[in-house]
């Protein structure tokens, strides 16, 4: 067994009679974090035999006691002026990128609608390292991380349970 770290976000807060709950509940091995102006969140620190299954059994416990897991926190999400930072080119080189103004084309799309565009940073970083040469530094653990909150937020919008979880990820 291997050792995993990951932080679920919940859709609440819990109270001090809630905590017990969570800590019965098998989250024992979690540190909950909140208070004003902080979404609550456990980090889980878990022995297991993978980081899928790592997350899945976090979830189905959260829920057990009562929670909603909304999410996997996790830094896939990102906006252009980020990509730029983290492949050392300037905002506009990005934009252009994006925008198909330059380059070899085919840059991912975004995962937002109008607006505010946000960017799935593993495709980017992919893309980068097939076209451009950047190495892609996103490990595989940061991958399945990214799937798995994709996986627990399309899993809430179907109005699936925990126990779908598994389900979605094989």
């Amino acid at each position: 067994m291997s050792h995993h770290e990951f932080t679920l976000v919940l859709a609440r807060t819990p109270s001090d009679d809630e905590l017990d709950t969570l800590f019965e509940a098998g989250l024992d091995d979690s540190t909950p974090e909140f208070g004003p102006r902080i979404v609550p969140v456990l980090h889980v620190h878990r022995h297991a035999d993978s980081v899928a299954s790592a997350i899945i059994t976090a979830v189905e416990q959260a829920e057990a006691a009562g929670f909603v897991v909304v999410g996997v926190r996790t830094e896939d999400l990102v906006t252009l002026k980020t990509i730029a930072a983290r492949t050392t080119r300037t905002y506009e080189s990005v934009r252009r990128l994006a925008n198909g103004d330059r380059g070899p084309g085919g840059f991912p799309t975004p995962m937002s609608g109008d607006g505010y565009a946000l960017y799935s940073w593993t495709e980017v970083a992919r893309w980068f390292a097939e076209h451009y040469g950047i190495p892609d530094t996103t490990s595989q653990y940061d991958r399945i991380v990214a799937a798995a909150d994709h996986l627990v937020r399309a899993r809430r919008l179907l109005g699936g349970t925990a126990g779908e979880l598994s389900a979605l990820a094989s």
